[in-house]
């Protein structure tokens, strides 16, 4: 009896630790594979600071690009064809909205916009419609005014972005300071875009860099070319543009026209003789070899693949993060964060502390974004693969999380709708503290502007913002919004 008891105890210290492998990593993550209100619980965070989980899986899987709209609301792509193309009877990528209306930091309701596509990539809104990236397209989607639904089919309005390595698509939307919609691309797919019917000899050719599209004019241009494979990109206070990188130097100062370090191949202008390097004075991983230093870089920031970049410019958190760059780190399960420093005509990225652990070996955060109240959404692609997996059927498509990382204490923004607000208050909101009103209020301007031409008070006022005020962010904000 004693021995059989001893024998049931054995089974049990066994099959405890079969359990406990289920949920732990030994390569010094402490879990893997955790429910989604889990997961938040067990991140590290700086005091003061909370994730709270706003959605997951089953109501958001396989999320890939998010954005917000005028109201405070989230737009999620689903992302189920990744990482291959389907056939257009089998694309069932989708579009969400996501709100929450009482500001407790969870969605209380869930919209399906758009079902159908395929390969979808990139996600922003504006101008009446939503801007999708789904290779080989740029399309645009109209909203149906006063609803949730397309006001018809997807225009497209560039085509010819390729494919090769699904994970260097057409990527990370967002509208910059001069009102031109911005995206990234990575250097392992060869593209050629143009409108649909443009000759091959009269396409302009793309691999890694920054593209922007005019939402008006409908112009299409390269920003600027080279590093790897961006998938985050955004703008500092002064309206300078900033993107990561994997495999390289992570972190780079994008100027316009510029050729900048590249993972692999040439320039297209082959009169380059020297390319801009990374101003980050650090490395995320240990050694000469990013790749075998994926499992031994914990203390450097967690490996070389970067993926969603954010400044943050709201007005929740402490003063001290305003203006540090925070970028999602694959193989580290992490948020990275450097501190950006001028240095001559450009800008140094120091190391700081790593901002946010997962603490689990599934967590992929992929992107983020300021919401109104100043906080932040973290999108999570939620996946034991990571990436550069090929095979379609070794990936969890019941997976994903959006996670909202909050300063204890701040108040929620609920019943938000710019597009709702006057000409008036919208030149007022450009002088905001939270970067979400002023590049909000600063896009709906641009889409009035045709009427604002016909109104001399609205043009005054911006230009005694773009010349008078203070301080010369908010003079900058003023010339922007006179300038779109």
């Amino acid at each position: 009896m004693k021995q059989e008891n001893s024998m049931r105890r054995l089974w049990v210290v066994f099959l405890s630790v079969l359990l406990m492998r289920a949920v732990a990593r030994t390569d010094g993550y402490k879990y893997a594979g955790l429910p989604p209100a889990k997961a938040a619980a067990v991140m590290t965070v700086p005091e003061g600071f909370e994730v709270q989980l706003f959605a997951g899986e089953p109501d958001v899987r396989q999320p890939i690009a998010f954005c917000l709209d005028d109201r405070g609301r989230l737009w999620v792509a689903e992302a189920y064809s990744y990482p291959i193309r389907r056939s257009e009877k089998d694309a069932k990528d989708r579009i969400l909205i996501f709100e929450d209306s009482d500001g407790d930091g969870k969605f209380d309701k869930r919209t399906v916009f758009m079902e159908g596509l395929n390969l979808v990539s990139g996600l922003e809104v504006g101008f009446g419609g939503v801007w999708i990236g789904a290779a080989p397209y740029l399309m645009f989607v109209p909203v149906k005014p006063g609803t949730d639904k397309p006001a018809g089919k997807p225009q497209i309005l560039l085509d010819g972005w390729h494919y090769e390595d699904t994970h260097e698509t057409l990527n990370a939307f967002c509208w910059g300071p001069d009102g031109w919609l911005y995206g990234c691309h990575g250097v392992f797919t060869h593209s050629r875009v143009g409108k649909p019917g443009t000759p091959d000899k009269d396409r302009i050719p793309l691999n890694a860099g920054v593209w922007r599209y005019h939402p008006s004019k409908h112009v299409f241009e390269v920003f600027a070319h080279g590093t790897s494979n961006p998938w985050g990109l955004d703008f500092d206070a002064h309206g300078q543009a900033f993107v990561e990188a994997c495999v390289i130097p992570h972190a780079f100062h994008i100027i316009q026209g510029g050729r900048y370090h590249r993972q692999a191949g040439s320039h297209f202008n082959l009169h380059t003789y020297a390319d801009i390097q990374t101003i980050a004075d650090h490395l995320h991983w240990q050694g000469a070899d990013p790749w075998k230093a994926i499992a031994t870089s914990d203390s450097h920031g967690g490996g070389h693949a970067h993926c969603g970049l954010l400044i943050y410019q709201g007005d929740a958190w402490p003063e001290e993060y305003r203006g540090k760059m925070f970028m999602g780190n694959i193989h580290g399960h992490r948020l990275n964060m450097d501190v950006l420093k001028p240095k001559g005509s450009g800008f140094v990225a120091s190391h700081g502390p790593d901002f946010l652990l997962a603490n689990d070996a599934w967590a992929r955060f992929i992107n983020l974004r300021t919401g109104p109240d100043g906080n932040v959404y973290l999108l999570d692609w939620y996946d034991k693969q990571a990436c550069h997996h090929g095979d379609p059927n070794i990936w969890d498509r019941g997976n994903g999380r959006i996670y909202k990382i909050r300063y204890r204490g701040t108040k929620p923004a609920t019943g938000v709708d710019l597009s709702a607000k006057g000409d008036k208050e919208l030149v007022e909101l450009l002088l905001h503290k939270n970067i979400w009103y002023v590049r909000h209020a600063q896009r709906l301007l641009q889409e009035r502007a045709d009427r604002l031409r016909e109104q001399p008070a609205i043009r005054k006022a911006l230009a005694k913002m773009a010349f008078e005020h203070l301080d010369e962010t908010r003079r900058l904000r003023g010339l922007w919004a006179l300038h779109v």
